[in-house]
């Protein structure tokens, strides 16, 4: 099972897995500053980390806008698709307006849920298997960076 994992992420375009991983440096910076207490000039690291979390929870969704637009779906397809697209940004938004280390759970929780979906819809989807695999590996970082956060 993990080898086939390694060897799906081993396909991943250049530019997908240094653009992903990068992303994780905000993930990791902010809950590093959150664990310690720090600010970042004004602002609470861990109401920023909650920001960015709601921002590629954002993006997140928005991936699967753009497959349903790929993939040309119509009648209850288009619905289901198009709504669940919107989900993780509605979630991020709410969550934003809850204290950060609530918010941090929800959008750990929400990221997980994600993956969860995408799993499930992944055999029909014809993405490429890298693309699952990268999912996975920064989902579970950025979880566990933000449950961390939350708990300290």
């Amino acid at each position: 099972m993990f080898r086939k994992f390694w060897s799906d992420l081993a396909h991943a375009p250049r530019p997908a897995l240094c653009f992903g991983l990068g992303g994780l440096i905000p993930f990791m910076g902010l809950t590093g500053l959150a664990i310690t207490g720090s600010a970042v000039g004004d602002h609470d690291a861990r109401t920023m980390l909650a920001e960015y979390g709601a921002t590629i929870l954002s993006f997140v969704g928005a991936l699967h806008w753009a497959y349903a637009v790929k993939d040309q779906v119509t009648a209850a397809t288009a619905w289901r698709r198009y709504g669940w697209s919107v989900l993780p940004a509605l979630m991020a938004f709410g969550a934003l307006q809850w204290a950060s280390v609530v918010a941090l759970r929800i959008e750990a929780a929400t990221l997980v849920l994600a993956l969860w979906v995408d799993r499930r819809l992944y055999p029909q989807s014809g993405l490429p298997r890298w693309m699952l695999a990268l999912r996975t590996l920064l989902t579970t970082i950025v979880a566990g960076l933000l449950m961390l956060a939350a708990v300290f």
